[in-house]
């Protein structure tokens, strides 16, 4: 039997009445590249979170044991203790240290109580080497690149004795180059017989990288298994990710598609770093009145990129031609989007949607106050009498419209976010994750709304990545891949193993 690095055994954990981890176990043998693989909302960040300390021991139910000995991780501290590294998505670095500096933070080699600088330098130089890294020891950690940062940071693990490192969607901001050379030091660390975690969106790199394979649906390990060689691992993965059939949760109701209310063509949109290029390539685009359209991408595929710069969000950061109701239209920032019939709901809505402070009235009908006013005065009758209308049709559950947003459910915050860009009369509606966080209830009302939306004639862009929301809502299924739009399917022809297939940069079989 091989030696293992970590082991869980029936970890189990709830977030409220979200039930994230049920009862997993799992084995990570020594020098394996493990694969997890799952969609959101899986469990897998949950695993890692608890594995690297970041929720603590005191937080969940089960056991872990690391090097064969049970071990209480009260904290990320705990963990880099007993040899467990994360190297997150969002980078923990110190912008302004050196990289020597970042390299040894908090464990400077002395010398007669102070610093050993001359030593310091030296052992950076050596563990550069090692990572075939040409930056300078003394280059700001803010100067170099997205890959060059996570480097340091997987060295920064390996000077502290690393036995199990954890990568939380490592390429999903590197370019293809840079991949490779991040797949080249994970296999020097393999060789090293240090153990890796390596969780992603793009299944066609669990065969050029992993070993072994665990694949998490709702909150459960539902396929383990060690890879051959030659074998279909992309196909067997999506199998068990997918593993369920839609039903009445999506309560679709078709209605007359009419001319187009929004027309993209060459569409493209800039990195926010110039030199990764454009993170949306060249999209052209149509949705047309009584249609949603459905867009499925993940992570890094520049589907939430493409929404955003839908209402503004990226102005300066894009081109290609926009066209709307069949005007020509330029989009400076969101108020010209407002003002030219687009309404975007986000998928943060706490951060982005909503002014938690206030109440649920001034949340609104604060974008449609132009609309409300009259020779520069708002008319209060009139924005009263359309916030009780969407209250009543929406549903929402409240003491009154005066009541603090924040003291409302996720779903009914969600009905008041809708409510704001209803009252503004728009044409198109982007919606982002629209059903994140919210229960069932919620989700029907929520899918009603859309379905009045298009009734009424107007054309809804569903971006989401819980695929069987899109192929439930969505007349036209579209999957991007890499900044492109990959694939197209009538409703009722797309399938989560189809879709997930081409999202994830695979071809089907031929018939």
């Amino acid at each position: 039997m091989r030696p293992h690095a970590a082991k869980v055994v029936a970890l189990d954990k709830w977030f409220g009445g979200a039930h994230a981890l049920r009862r997993v176990s799992v084995t990570f043998e020594q020098g394996d590249v493990h694969a997890i693989a799952g969609e959101n909302g899986a469990g897998k960040s949950t695993l890692v979170k608890i594995l690297s300390g970041v929720i603590g021991a005191s937080d969940y139910a089960g056991n872990i044991e690391i090097d064969g000995a049970p071990r209480q991780l009260h904290s990320i501290r705990d963990a880099e203790r007993c040899g467990v590294f994360l190297v997150p998505q969002e980078l923990n670095v110190v912008p302004e240290l050196r990289v020597g500096e970042y390299l040894f933070l908090n464990r400077e080699p002395r010398r007669f109580g102070l610093i050993d600088a001359r030593k310091l330098w030296a052992d950076t130089a050596h563990w550069l080497r090692i990572f075939r890294l040409p930056v300078s020891p003394l280059a700001r950690m803010d100067e170099l690149s997205t890959h060059e940062q996570q480097l340091v940071s997987i060295a920064r693990a390996m000077t502290q004795g690393v036995k199990l490192l954890i990568l939380d969607e490592p390429t999903a901001s590197l370019t293809e180059r840079e991949t490779e050379l991040l797949f080249a030091r994970i296999a020097d660390l393999h060789q090293h017989g240090v153990t890796t975690i390596y969780i992603s969106h793009r299944l066609h790199e669990f065969e050029r990288i992993a070993n072994v394979v665990t694949v998490m649906r709702d909150g459960s390990v539902v396929e383990h298994f060690r890879l051959e060689r030659g074998g279909d691992t992309p196909r067997r993965v999506i199998r068990a990710m997918v593993g369920r059939e839609l039903t009445e949760m999506y309560p679709k109701r078709p209605a007359p598609v009419g001319q187009p209310v929004l027309d993209l063509q060459g569409w493209s949109v800039r990195h926010p770093l110039a030199q990764r290029g454009d993170i949306v390539r060249d999209v052209s685009l149509t949705v047309r009145a009584g249609e949603v359209v459905g867009l499925f991408g993940l992570l890094g595929s520049g589907a939430f990129d493409l929404a955003r710069s839908l209402f503004g969000a990226r102005a300066g950061q894009t081109s290609g031609t926009m066209r709307v109701r069949g005007r020509g239209v330029r989009l400076r920032d969101p108020g010209d989007a407002i003002r030219h019939g687009i309404a975007y709901l986000p998928a943060e809505r706490k951060r982005d949607g909503l002014i938690t402070a206030h109440s649920i009235a001034t949340n609104m009908s604060l974008v449609a106050l132009p609309k409300l006013s009259r020779m520069g005065a708002i008319d209060r009758r009139a924005e009263l009498q359309s916030i009780h209308r969407y209250i009543e049709d929406l549903r929402v559950k409240c003491d009154s419209i005066d009541q603090p947003i924040e003291q409302l459910s996720g779903g009914n915050q969600q009905k008041v976010v809708a409510a704001k860009w209803l009252m503004t009369e728009p044409d198109v509606f982007v919606l982002e994750e629209p059903t994140r966080g919210v229960d069932v209830n919620a989700r029907i009302d929520f899918y009603n709304l859309i379905n009045d939306l298009t009734a009424a004639g107007k054309g809804v862009i569903l971006v989401s990545t819980d695929l069987p929301e899109v192929l439930g809502m969505a007349d036209r299924v579209l999957a991007m891949h890499e900044g492109r739009i990959v694939r197209e399917w009538p409703r009722g022809e797309a399938t989560e193993e189809r879709v997930m297939l081409h999202a994830a940069g695979e071809h089907e079989a031929a018939a």
